[in-house]
């Protein structure tokens, strides 16, 4: 299964201090891929509610990148 994860651009960042973000849930369903090319899709498509998503988390703040990975485990809670 594959997450989606979203990178901040943090220079200064404390070394305590997460710079991702992982998207969990969309409309109250978990959000998770069979496969990387379907988790890029979704992103694809939804660049700009991801984009919005981080703000809300990071204003003002740039977005190093929007990517997916290999989910172990459980997801980091947002």
């Amino acid at each position: 299964m594959y997450k989606i994860v979203i990178l901040m651009f943090l220079p200064f960042a404390q070394l305590n201090e997460n710079d991702a973000l992982t998207v969990t849930h969309l409309n109250g369903k978990i959000l998770e891929f069979k496969t990387i090319e379907k988790c890029y899709e979704h992103v694809h498509n939804n660049l700009d509610n991801l984009r919005k998503f981080a703000d809300e988390w990071y204003p003002d703040t740039a977005i190093a990148r929007i990517d997916c990975f290999e989910k172990h485990g459980e997801s980091a809670k947002v």
